[in-house]
């Protein structure tokens, strides 16, 4: 009789786990490439290619029934997916420069030590200014003890915050995927890998030849640029371009400032708009465009009062509450369910009942504020971060949900945010230190935040036959067994190798940018800024306006995400290649028809397959080498 525990799906992708935890912040840290790079993680998405078109088919010659399963595969990836949120930027990476900030770069020049510290527990960062200097020189053991308890506190947080989060993702989901009917469109990437084959070894997807078609490019693209950076005679394949050049007068220069304009062609990306709605990846492209044509307006009548960063404050703003609107009657459902009110029959059983779901995120709210009062932040601001944090989490998640984001950064920072607001006088010293220790550290940076990766994971749960009510315990397992393994790992290589020969912009910016906010905020008090509150409003006006518009009018052809995203390093990085595969999509469709654009999809999966599994070869063959490659966007 078969187990009805999936221990060998477990074993297979805890085993990857490890290995992945313990190298990617090694890889991203020795500048080899990222292990990560974005929500449709570059070490799981390779990972599961392998199994399905390496060791499946090898088993499958041995013996056909031990082949791995469509339940067993997708297990595997969602517990790969949600691991994937702690060693890079989603929680670990950030952690260890941050801790060691406040003494290494306590100067008496900046008189941090006077104005910032006496606002610390001495237990809530790294005080052993020994070990802060070994930490960047190099080491060869590591002061375990004095790092115990200040990465216990704030993993700690962390750990509580993602259980929020996951219990947050099942309260919400069956609106999300029944009511809303969210795309989901870097779900379709795995699915499709993991569709069952009907007895044969590869799917129908596996088995068409322009999948292959795809793939094989995209590696013979990838192949090229890695070789040419180990031979210079090898032609170079040029796939990122700045307009900097070509643009050099006022006002039109605030094109290639700031957040620059530049052409960069990712295959995976272009892939992933091929399966977009077209209003989403027309919106994409055509709203930073957009907001890089105000900048040029500002520049040109000289605008004080508006600044494009700030009001994706607003939109964000205005998103959480048209996402609260829409999802009302759910929200009340739950409610009565679990209050007993009405039958239990809207609860979502086969994942977790609402009532423990709900449960959670009481219980991990109330730890969440206790721990951050231990440190000293008042319980007001220790509630209003916790809302702040979720609200990050929940936006991230939509975009990715909406528009397959490889990337997002959201616009929303708790310390901007209040002291815009509300000015630094009210906030209090204490707050405006703990606030600013930096929000990584509370983990899930929007670029690898857990939510996405866990709501997708929920959004493959039917693919699970009867083990769905193991999916939420073995996302939390795996989340432990990560952290676990980054933490002791990454501090190894760390002082092995010492910090100051390790990506600098990671281990020298992130100790020092958030508290230089906070002493800024402390030593000279601001009020509320008029600025960033108009710009704020004119955000969320505007962003009403769309969300209205397209609430009533099927024929508007704008979707609100491209303005909620904004202006920075995600859509810097994708709107080209948003381009490029908006185009490529429309064209077909008006020239050939929907049967085109079905019988193509295959072709747009293999150019994603391909870069990725590329992408991850060559960091492994770097870890030999020392020979970096980044040919994702990260």
């Amino acid at each position: 009789m078969k187990s009805t525990f999936p221990i060998r799906a477990v074993l297979v992708g805890l085993a990857w786990i490890i290995f992945q935890s313990a190298t990617a912040s090694y890889i991203h840290g020795n500048s080899l490439g990222q292990l990560i790079a974005n929500h449709l993680p570059l070490g799981g998405l390779f990972f599961l290619t392998l199994l399905v078109l390496i060791v499946n088919p090898l088993i499958h010659k041995i013996n056909a029934l031990m082949v791995f399963s469509v339940s067993e595969l997708v297990i595997i990836w969602i517990m790969i997916s949600a691991a994937s949120a702690v060693p890079g930027y989603g929680m670990m990476e950030f952690l260890f420069p941050v801790l060691v900030g406040p003494l290494q770069n306590a100067t008496p020049q900046n008189q941090w030590k006077e104005v910032l510290l006496p606002h610390l527990p001495d237990w809530s960062y790294i005080s052993d200014l020994q070990a802060v200097t070994t930490f960047f020189q190099g080491e060869s053991s590591v002061p375990w003890s004095v790092w115990t308890i200040p990465a216990a506190f704030w993993l700690s947080t962390s750990l509580v915050l993602s259980v929020i989060v996951i219990c947050w993702s099942v309260l919400i989901r069956r609106q999300w995927v029944e009511q809303e009917r969210y795309p989901f469109p870097l779900v379709q990437i795995p699915k499709m890998v993991v569709t069952p084959a009907s007895g044969k070894i590869f799917n129908h997807f596996l088995r068409n030849r322009l999948l292959w078609v795809g793939l094989l490019a995209a590696i013979g693209i990838h192949l090229l640029r890695g070789l040419h950076r180990y031979d210079p005679s090898i032609p170079y394949v040029q796939i990122s371009y700045s307009f900097a050049p070509l643009i050099t007068e006022k006002p039109w220069i605030a094109l290639v400032q700031g957040w620059p304009l530049w052409g960069r062609i990712y295959l995976a990306v272009i892939g992933v708009t091929y399966f977009l709605q077209l209003d989403v990846s027309f919106s994409l492209w055509f709203f930073f465009l957009f907001y890089k044509l105000q900048e040029v307006g500002i520049l040109a009548f000289s605008i004080r009062d508006i600044s494009t960063q700030q009001q994706v404050m607003g939109a964000d703003f205005v998103l959480i509450g048209f996402l609260t609107w829409m999802g009302r009657r759910h929200l009340q459902s739950v409610f009565l369910a679990v209050t007993g009110s009405v039958r239990s029959s809207a609860q979502d059983s086969q994942l977790m009942s609402y009532r423990l779901a709900l449960a959670g995120i009481i219980v991990g709210g109330i730890t969440f504020v206790a721990l951050f009062g231990s440190a000293g932040m008042s319980l007001l601001v220790a509630i209003v971060f916790l809302i702040l944090l979720l609200g990050l989490a929940t936006i991230t998640c939509w975009m990715v949900a909406n528009a397959g984001m490889l990337l997002v950064n959201v616009g929303l920072a708790p310390f901007s945010l209040l002291t815009t607001f509300f000015g630094s006088r009210p906030i209090g010293r204490t707050n405006l230190t703990l606030l600013a220790f930096d929000r990584s550290v509370q983990s899930h940076w929007s670029s690898e935040s857990l939510m996405p990766y866990a709501m997708q994971g929920l959004r493959l749960s039917d693919q699970v036959d009867r083990h769905q009510r193991k999916l939420i315990p073995l996302m939390l397992v795996s989340i432990l067994i990560a952290i676990s393994t980054a933490y002791v790992c990454s501090l190894k290589f760390i002082y092995h190798q010492g910090a100051t020969s390790l990506e600098g912009w990671v281990y020298n910016s992130f100790g020092f940018r958030g508290l230089t906010q906070a002493y800024t905020a402390i030593q000279n008090p601001y009020d509320p800024s008029l600025s960033g509150i108009i710009s704020a409003g004119v955000g969320g006006i505007w962003t009403g306006f769309l969300l209205f518009m397209r609430q009533r009018f099927l024929w508007w052809p704008f979707h609100p995400i491209g303005y909620i995203v904004g202006i920075t390093y995600a859509p810097c990085h994708l709107w080209f290649s948003t381009l490029l595969g908006w185009t490529i999509k429309i064209l077909l469709l008006k020239f050939f028809g929907v049967g085109a654009y079905r019988r193509l999809q295959p072709l747009f999966l293999g150019l994603i397959l391909g870069e990725y599994f590329m992408s991850a070869f060559w960091i492994f063959v770097g870890l030999f080498t020392r020979v970096s490659y980044w040919g994702l966007p990260h």
